[in-house]
């Protein structure tokens, strides 16, 4: 429909012009007043409505002009998804002791396969798919939970553990794209494996901070090799997992490695790996880069989609883990801080929010749930809303006390 037609309620799925060459950091936009009309305005004449995502008077008051159910949802879906719809079955509360067994068993597993390498043992194909199966199950009940626990446990740890994130954000992109249980195994289990031809990398190397000599940084290249290697020795992983490894340094635009693959000689998985470990790579940090706040890595993954990732993946990535990411701190307009415990999964500006610092960045006695998403007010009648991501660390707030 044209803008001019749009009211409050509707979300708006598709634009006439790319999400890319607007300031809309997500593809998707739910009207909540003429402000976001005239915004929309500035940068195109006609939209497309999904009605099912739209508010329930929106839904129950149809128009000749609004487009049926089965027209309005398809334009939001891409090549690259399934035909699985999931819903979550749980609360992230309900969910996080299940979460928490199966991150501990996978941080366990990385521990002896990490152990195992060293010693030139074969990886124990049985326990790692059990491993990935029951993170599997979590996401599928609902994936916060585990992508919670995840970041907490990873913020400053080893290589190992940063794995287990790998593989928990992958199984997570690839429900958000509707893929089926099966390839939700392949995408964890190459999460899980993706850099772990690292652990025969000397250590002194992996993890040297400064600049990197081009022979040092040539050596660093062979973990994609060593770890397809690793991989392959075993017949009991699905031949896509080493593409996994193989792949998730490649560019759409030839300049990766090892093999410089354009575009389409990219497998999807491989694609989604790369934006993946790059995401986690800057939010997580690296031994010559601090972390980053999961904002600035979205914005530096939409750049690198002008030439070197899947611009069309970044930004369903975008919408699955969001621009506030569970166990993300962030500040509210009323000045109390929060953790980010879960999302609406058509709403990802307007999470729940655990509140644990008043106005004055003082403790609460007593954290307090806000869910955005019901349009919480002030005293004052002002909706309450986020003004910005924290860094982690922020106001020496330790979120993994909350959780774990």
């Amino acid at each position: 429909m044209d803008v001019t037609e749009l009211k409050a309620g509707m979300y708006v799925c598709r634009l006439d012009r790319p999400w890319l060459g607007t300031p809309y950091l997500i593809e998707g936009v739910l009207i909540t007043s003429q402000e976001d009309i005239d915004e929309l305005a500035r940068h195109c004449r006609h939209v497309y409505v999904d009605m099912q995502r739209s508010a329930v008077e929106i839904r129950e008051r149809p128009t000749a002009r609004q487009p049926s159910a089965r027209h309005a949802t398809a334009p939001t879906r891409t090549v690259f998804h399934g035909n699985k719809r999931y819903t979550d079955r749980c609360e992230v509360e309900q969910e996080l002791p299940a979460a928490r067994e199966a991150l501990l068993h996978a941080s366990q597993l990385m521990d002896k396969i990490r152990s195992g390498i060293r010693d030139k043992l074969r990886l124990d194909a049985a326990a790692i798919h059990q491993s990935v199966d029951a993170m599997r199950e979590s996401v599928i009940r609902n994936p916060d939970a585990l992508l919670l626990l995840t970041r907490l446990k990873t913020m400053g740890s080893h290589e190992y553990e940063h794995a287990v994130s790998v593989a928990a954000h992958l199984l997570a992109f690839g429900r958000h794209l509707g893929l089926p249980r099966e390839e939700l195994s392949i995408l964890g289990l190459g999460g899980l494996l993706m850099n772990i031809g690292y652990l025969q990398i000397p250590p002194e190397l992996a993890s040297k901070r400064g600049t990197l000599t081009p022979a040092e940084h040539g050596l660093l290249k062979q973990h994609v090799r060593l770890g397809e290697e690793i991989v392959t020795r075993s017949a009991d992983f699905p031949g896509t997992v080493a593409l996994i490894i193989a792949q998730h340094h490649e560019r759409e635009d030839g300049t990766g490695y090892p093999l410089g693959l354009h575009a389409n000689q990219i497998h999807p998985y491989g694609r989604m790996a790369a934006i993946v470990n790059s995401y986690t790579k800057q939010v997580f940090g690296r031994p010559d880069a601090a972390p980053v706040t999961p904002l600035t890595a979205i914005l530096e993954l939409r750049d690198l989609s002008r030439w070197g990732l899947n611009a069309t993946l970044v930004e369903q990535f975008a919408q699955c883990i969001g621009l506030f990411p569970v166990g993300s701190l962030v500040e509210l307009n009323s000045g109390e801080v929060g953790i980010v415990l879960s999302h609406s999964r058509l709403h990802r500006l307007r999470p729940r929010i655990m509140v644990i610092l008043d106005p004055r960045k003082a403790a609460y006695p007593t954290p307090t749930l806000v869910d955005l998403h019901t349009g919480p007010a002030d005293a004052g009648g002002t909706p309450i809303e986020i003004v910005r991501g924290l860094e982690d660390g922020a106001y020496d707030i330790d979120p993994a006390r909350y959780y774990l």
